[in-house]
């Protein structure tokens, strides 16, 4: 017998030894489900605030991790899964991908039946907005926890709409979604059509009717104030701006209504042009608890574009000029979306560091985005969509990760009603 074998069989000898009889210095087997409950709520906590993905896995470790901390498949903004996109290339069907533009994280090749028989109208802080094809009802759909929460249909406001004003019902479309949720009372979800007359309605869960919100001092402003309206829904509150560059939010209490966050004495317009086009967006910041909001100035004349980008300083009520969108940021603005999108965890748009992308609803006709660089002032268009229109047939690629995001925010789920 060689000396290794003598050495091998020995070392097997004395690992059944440790595996049979353990030392006395081993310390004791932890039962990790038996945790303080404080201490289960703390690291829960600190998960949740990376992303809600962690917070899910977490709670799927055991039974009491589960009792000692929330479901987050109600309707409460904690749980919204506010970075996240949904990608198609597929046309049809109900799998999808989903992306975190923050992380980088993805889920892929995901089957939601729960999209089987609805028509995407658009996202409130990452929860997918369904419409029903049948029923005409709205639904909200968290696509990581699952959740669904079914609204009444709503078709009713848009009747009323139309039989008010006398404009034809294909001159309304869906211009954003939100959820306001207080500690207080239920949450309420907000819908926003843009038309000729700006209309707001609203609907606190367990109601049976959506109702309108009182949106007169739009209307004060004059026509001019709400020819270009912009929706961010953000941590529980709903914000419009306009196209004089005010921010006004829903306040429920005593009735739905638009009050003034901020209300600007004159115009904040571009500086060096009469700008035929001028344009005011509100977008998340790229902060760590996302809490805080951009707007970002678009303004145009037939040879010039400028782009100005500022922090809404909610407290002090008003609007701060700034340089940037965010450290290593691009963002992408649409019909009914804007992202904060990392530029260090994308390689294929780092080049569009500080960067505006404006999505077909809000760019150039013809063309699926134009970007804006801020560091230079230089604009360029990409991709034309008469390249999209040339397919026979749903959408498809591999595209660059900018064409999906693209059409992410606008052109898949923009919808007319």
């Amino acid at each position: 017998m060689s000396l290794a074998t003598q050495r091998r069989r020995q070392c097997t000898r004395d690992v059944r030894h440790v595996m049979q009889e353990p030392h006395r210095d081993t310390p004791e087997r932890r039962d990790w489900t038996k945790l303080l409950p404080d201490l289960v709520a703390e690291i829960a906590g600190r998960l949740l605030g990376v992303d809600l993905t962690e917070y899910i896995r977490f709670r799927a470790v055991c039974k009491p991790w589960r009792q000692l901390t929330d479901d987050p498949r109600g309707l409460n903004s904690r749980f919204f899964p506010r970075n996240w996109v949904m990608l198609s290339n597929y046309g049809e069907g109900t799998r999808r991908r989903l992306l975190n533009v923050a992380t980088g994280a993805s889920i892929v090749d995901l089957d939601l039946p729960e999209l089987a028989g609805h028509h995407p109208l658009g996202y409130a802080e990452g929860l997918l907005v369904l419409w029903n094809t049948t029923t005409y009802a709205i639904r909200l759909f968290n696509s990581l926890t699952r959740a669904v929460t079914d609204l009444p249909d709503f078709s009713s406001i848009i009747y009323d709409l139309t039989n008010a004003s006398g404009v034809a019902m294909d001159m309304y479309g869906f211009g954003g979604f939100g959820v306001i949720d207080g500690a207080a009372s239920p949450p309420t979800v907000v819908v926003f059509l843009h038309g000729k007359v700006p209309v707001l309605a609203c609907i606190r869960l367990g109601e049976p009717h959506w109702a309108l919100v009182d949106t007169s001092e739009l209307s004060a402003g004059g026509a001019g104030k709400m020819s270009s309206l912009s929706a961010l829904s953000l941590h529980g509150r709903f914000y419009l701006s306009t196209s004089m560059g005010d921010v006004l939010t829903l306040e429920l209490h005593p009735a739905p209504r638009l009050v003034y966050v901020i209300r600007q004495t004159t115009t904040v317009a571009a500086a060096t042009l009469p700008p035929v086009r001028c344009s005011f967006f509100l977008a998340p910041s790229s902060d760590d608890d996302g809490r805080r909001m951009l707007m970002v100035r678009f303004s145009q004349d037939d040879d010039h574009t400028e782009v100005a980008v500022f922090d809404v300083d909610v407290d002090g009520r008003r609007l701060v000029p700034t340089s940037t969108v965010g450290a290593g940021r691009a963002l992408f603005v649409g019909s009914l979306r804007t992202l904060s999108v990392s530029t260090t965890l994308f390689p294929s748009i780092a080049a569009s560091d500080n960067a505006v992308y404006f999505c077909h609803g809000h760019g150039p006709g013809d063309k699926l985005f134009s970007v804006f660089y801020i560091d230079s002032g230089r604009d360029e268009t990409a991709l034309e969509l008469e390249f999209f229109d040339q397919m026979d047939g749903p959408f498809f690629g591999p595209f660059n990760l900018d064409v999906y995001l693209a059409y992410c925010v606008d052109l898949v789920l923009g919808a007319m009603i």
